[in-house]
């Protein structure tokens, strides 16, 4: 997985509960209504990756790497409010069974440390709800698929949904604090499903991944209304619907 391989390597061999995969995730986050579907509107493609700028370079994505905080609707999409780590952590693991939610909060919340390292690595905005979500989206597609999404499929994931949420209206219409809760879950969320992704690598539970991939593609039609296998990220980033010719 290129997807920030090292960080989420070390945090899948190194602090994260052997057990916390035994445990069945928990369906779409309940925050989904605040926003979902992403694409209000779009029954098709909502990205050509041919659209604006028109270039597929690598240095065009080299360069929305380095000037991802100055892309359009960049500063409409920040959480401004304070982090709420634990918090939002221990309210998504409060929808498995009691016995398992301390574990599960524990994971999340590595999960999102993991997550900050890829932020790092890739010279992200701190703080974007359109990072996050970029996980949510990415994580689950490869908990599903079984593949890998490179850093600059990344980058370019996250530039179309910070170019995309500032003309969603729920979005638009979310508090502050709305903004926080959806930043955090989402990237805790989607790197934990990445980090399921690698420990099944190494350790084949047939039964829990069957579980996870059904929850990966609960999450992501309930994200972007089309069948998961409508679903499709690449180096242009992220594509809805049937492939265009």
């Amino acid at each position: 997985m290129r997807l920030a391989l090292g960080g989420l390597l070390l945090l899948a061999g190194a602090g994260q509960p052997a057990s916390a995969f035994d445990i069945p995730p928990p369906p779409p986050p309940m925050y989904q209504g605040l926003i979902f579907p992403l694409f209000p509107g779009s029954s098709a493609v909502p990205f050509s990756g041919q659209s604006g700028s028109g270039g597929n370079s690598s240095a065009s994505k080299t360069s929305a790497s380095k000037n991802s905080s100055a892309s359009p609707g960049g500063a409409a999409t920040l959480a401004a409010e304070p982090a709420r780590v634990q918090a939002h952590a221990r309210e998504l693991a409060a929808l498995v069974p009691p016995a398992q939610r301390e574990a599960l909060a524990q994971a999340y919340g590595q999960a999102f440390e993991g997550y900050l390292q890829l932020e790092r690595k890739l010279g992200l905005p701190e703080n974007d709800v359109a990072n996050g979500l970029a996980a949510f989206i990415a994580g689950n597609y490869m908990a599903l698929n079984q593949v890998e999404v490179s850093d600059a499929s990344f980058v370019r994931l996250a530039a179309q949904l910070r170019e995309a949420l500032p003309r969603n209206p729920g979005f638009s219409a979310m508090s502050g604090a709305a903004k926080r809760k959806l930043y955090e879950q989402s990237a805790m969320q989607g790197t934990f499903m990445a980090v399921a992704r690698l420990a099944f690598l190494k350790q084949p539970q047939p039964a829990a991944e069957q579980n996870y991939r059904a929850a990966a593609r609960a999450s992501l039609e309930a994200a972007l209304k089309v069948p998961a296998e409508q679903i499709r990220i690449d180096a242009q980033g992220l594509h809805l619907g049937s492939a265009t010719p």
